[in-house]
């Protein structure tokens, strides 16, 4: 248990960096990923129009593991710090392991199913901005925890 606190932002950092490996793969026509970018409906649709067969490929397989590694574990180096503190420092953290996965649920599905209405992304975009806030803010609460513990 003592080497957790060390063991998650290591698998993190790493996660981290074999996702950029593989989301450069999912680069189309200089667009991010949905997951780095707001989208409009039109810019979603001329995203997903330049996406490759092989970056859609790459995009709903290791990028997608690469995220659920990344997050898991992130959402661990945030949690560690502030758990002392009480339940509720751990919200922010939580909020953003909920609003990654949903996002990389509803990409998923434009992904495989197509892009059927702008309500879609729509929602893409309020969870990929609801996630880096609460990435943000829990980041925040991890780092004055660490420092006021040491």
């Amino acid at each position: 248990m003592k080497l957790l606190p060390w063991i998650a932002p290591l698998i993190a950092a790493a996660s981290y960096l074999a996702w950029s490996y593989v989301a450069h793969d999912v680069y189309a026509a200089g667009l991010p990923p949905f997951d780095l970018h707001p989208y409009s409906y039109l810019g979603a649709l001329d995203y997903l129009a330049a996406l490759t067969p092989e970056a859609r490929a790459a995009y709903l397989g290791p990028l997608h593991r690469l995220d659920a590694l990344l997050l898991t574990s992130l959402t661990a180096s945030l949690i560690l710090p502030v758990l002392r503190a009480g339940w509720a420092w751990t919200l922010p953290a939580l909020c953003y392991a909920a609003a990654d996965l949903l996002e990389n649920r509803a990409v998923a599905a434009v992904l495989t199913q197509g892009l059927r209405e702008a309500g879609e992304v729509s929602t893409i975009a309020l969870l990929t901005t609801l996630k880096f806030a609460a990435l943000a803010l829990a980041a925040a609460l991890a780092a004055r925890s660490l420092w006021r513990n040491r």
